[in-house]
């Protein structure tokens, strides 16, 4: 009969930390970017007010087929990962 032993998993906290400084950084960054200071809102006023007048919009330049290349770029990244877990050997 097999017998289990209750001893603690030995982990790194290595991972955890890695994880909690890339959600530091990234919602640092967030805040920085969506809170600008009042000094560049002055700047982009003078933005809104435009000296020239806008162009007139035009129809929908959509092509039938456009995408056809990113369905293409879709369905070779499938296979790259897809295809080694196919024909992968079972070792033992």
């Amino acid at each position: 009969m097999i017998q289990l032993q209750n001893k603690p998993m030995k982990t790194s906290p290595i991972p955890a930390i890695v994880a909690i400084l890339f959600f530091i950084i990234v919602f640092a960054l967030a805040f920085v970017y969506f809170n600008q200071p009042a000094v560049s809102a002055q700047g982009a006023a003078g933005l809104a007010l435009q000296t020239t007048p806008t162009p007139p919009a035009e129809e929908d330049v959509s092509v039938i087929g456009s995408t056809d290349g990113i369905l293409i770029m879709g369905i070779v990244i499938v296979l790259i990962v897809t295809l080694p877990l196919l024909f992968r050997k079972k070792g033992k």
